[in-house]
């Protein structure tokens, strides 16, 4: 690489979705990951084609390039970047292959400027479907799959019946149709979604798709108004990556104001130590990932649909919903 591509090379990588990795990926298992997305996707010379957006092949990036970058990382790594194929990709789908290749690869994304680390959040397990099931045809697959609610909680689904054990809400109101809900899982089905790619691939006669999201039933809730306006493909579904805390935000956390410089230099290299109960914290997180995850691959499999991480990664089984699947 010249001098002068050097310089140029962190301005790029800022402007684009860029997947940080921390070794080079072979670009067969980079292959792989990308037609998790989108099945279609394929080799063109160096790069990958997916989904309407090109995959780069990987550039080795320094410390100094990675400190103009403001990732915080002397050993090195890996950058692929993510350019667009003519327009821009329907529901931001360049933004999602990045997180989910890092995802999978053991690394970070880097997207305008902001460096994430896609493994704090894994999201919500989703499900394709060609149309909003029937009642009677998910409840028995739900009532097998869910650990059973006991009763209906009357102040939060006043509408709600509870039916072998799961609770349905049927809304038909915006883009949501149907609430389930067991003891400590949530399936939300939403109509008139756009098709990512591996729907597409799937289903190429249909225009539309529904999705059926599988959340904690525990989570903080929106107002109704604004679960009726959900965004549209697997993409948009995804948590906010402005709003959630990257890896800089944790650094950034050891200018806070104390009274006492000691007691601050004790605190800051207790907190450095992880604590039995974070370990036992992230695990817990983890296995109520994999019960999700669980659930959406069963729900793929009795109504033949597709079950996919939150950027739209298929699973194929549970396990895959786990970070560092492929690194």
């Amino acid at each position: 690489m010249s001098w002068f591509s050097k310089l140029l090379l962190p301005g790029r990588l800022r402007t684009g979705p860029t997947a940080l990795l921390p070794a080079r990926p072979d670009p067969k298992t980079l292959l792989a990951v990308a037609q998790l997305a989108d099945p279609e996707a394929r080799t063109d010379g160096d790069d990958i084609l997916a989904g309407g957006s090109r995959i780069q092949p990987p550039v080795e990036l320094t410390a100094d390039v990675l400190a103009k970058l403001g990732v915080p990382d002397d050993d090195g790594l890996w950058a692929c970047r993510i350019a667009a194929e003519g327009p821009l990709p329907v529901d931001f789908f360049d933004k999602s292959l990045a997180e989910g290749i890092a995802y999978r690869l053991g690394g970070w994304s880097l997207c305008q400027g902001e460096p994430l680390d896609p493994a704090e959040d894994a999201g919500d397990p989703l499900v394709y479907l060609p149309a909003v099931p029937e009642p009677e045809e998910i409840l028995p697959v739900l009532s097998e799959a869910l650990r059973h609610a006991e009763a209906v909680d009357a102040e939060r689904w006043p509408e709600g019946e509870l039916i072998e054990g799961v609770v349905h809400v049927p809304v038909r109101g915006g883009r949501v149709a149907d609430v389930y809900a067991g003891a400590d899982v949530l399936v939300t089905i939403e109509e008139g979604h756009r098709l990512p790619p591996a729907a597409q691939t799937r289903w190429p006669y249909l225009t539309e798709i529904a999705i059926a999201r599988v959340s904690p039933v525990t989570r903080t809730e929106e107002p109704e108004g604004e679960d009726a306006d959900l965004a549209d493909g697997p993409a948009e579904g995804v948590p906010d990556a402005d709003a959630a805390p990257g890896p800089l935000d944790a650094a950034s956390g050891t200018d806070a104001d104390t009274d006492a410089g000691s007691d601050t230099d004790a605190g800051s290299d207790a907190e450095d130590v992880p604590s039995g109960n974070d370990a036992e914290g992230a695990d817990e997180v983890r296995a109520a990932l994999l019960v999700r995850a669980a659930v959406a691959v069963t729900l793929a499999n009795a109504l033949r649909g597709i079950a996919a991480d939150s950027r739209g990664f298929q699973l194929a089984e549970p396990a895959d919903v786990l970070p560092g699947g492929y690194a």
